[in-house]
């Protein structure tokens, strides 16, 4: 088998591939809008994790105990994220198992959800790369920012996004993610607070996949920085429809 193993990381924002984030990036600026906010308040919070999907968005020290806390400041974000591979002999995508990054809880629930749902398979059947073989692919090492960049453009164009497990389901798979990483809260900017899978600090906020109206993943290539010619074939948890929570750190953190 003649694999082409994405430098890219297994999961968004880990591993040496990842890029910080800017300080213009509207996530960033929520998150350090919220963490500003906090410690205004007299909570002692962490920094702003930024790209650094190993980290917590938010990280609140209360006594001995750390509660961490996934932040979004659209709806419409990506709640998760996992790159695929490329064999270049059967022309077919493939998740590569024997990245470091791979080894991770996370990463192994992201696996796990990516079989259930037979995402691969469905990437293969919906993008057909046997016969619309993947630029990305078959770029030599050592070509140019201009032909990685004709590379990426030709990609977004022939590779179009789908999305796939259209229902409550994927909203599930967003809290089995976050809980690998040991993370319980979840705050969206106009949506407000809500638990996943469990509240232990018993803060009253609603469920997360029980407020869900709809939940996708989507199938796509996202562009991880276009001044360097970076770009991956993924998949996404998609959350499009949420009731709005009765609890909100943007109004009142006082509970915390």
């Amino acid at each position: 088998m003649a694999n082409k193993i994405d430098p890219e990381p297994l999961l968004d924002g880990e591993g040496v591939g990842a890029v910080p984030i800017g300080k213009t990036n509207a996530g960033f600026l929520y998150e350090s809008s919220l963490i500003k906010s906090l410690r205004n308040q007299g909570f002692t919070v962490s920094d702003p994790a930024g790209a650094d999907s190993a980290k917590a968005d938010l990280e609140l020290t209360k006594g001995a105990n750390i509660v961490k806390f996934e932040l979004k400041e659209k709806l419409s974000a990506d709640f998760a994220q996992m790159n695929f591979d490329f064999d270049t002999t059967r022309k077919e995508f493939y998740i590569d198992k024997t990245k470091t990054t791979a080894k991770k809880e996370a990463a192994q629930t992201m696996i796990g959800i990516a079989e259930s749902y037979g995402i691969i398979r469905q990437a293969n059947d919906h993008w057909k790369p046997q016969k619309n073989m993947p630029a990305k692919f078959v770029l030599p090492p050592n070509a140019t920012f201009k032909e990685r960049d004709k590379s990426r453009k030709l990609d977004l164009k022939r590779f179009p996004d789908k999305y796939l497990g259209q229902g409550f389901g994927p909203a599930q798979e967003v809290e089995k993610y976050y809980n690998a990483k040991d993370t319980y809260y979840i705050q969206i900017k106009g949506k407000g607070l809500y638990y996943m899978g469990k509240d232990p600090e018993k803060y009253g906020c609603p469920r997360f996949s029980d407020s869900c109206a709809d939940s996708s993943i989507r199938i796509r290539i996202k562009t991880n920085s276009a001044s360097k010619g970076r770009w991956s074939f993924l998949m996404a948890l998609k959350i499009s429809r949420l009731r709005p929570s009765n609890m909100n750190l943007d109004l009142d953190a006082s509970f915390l």
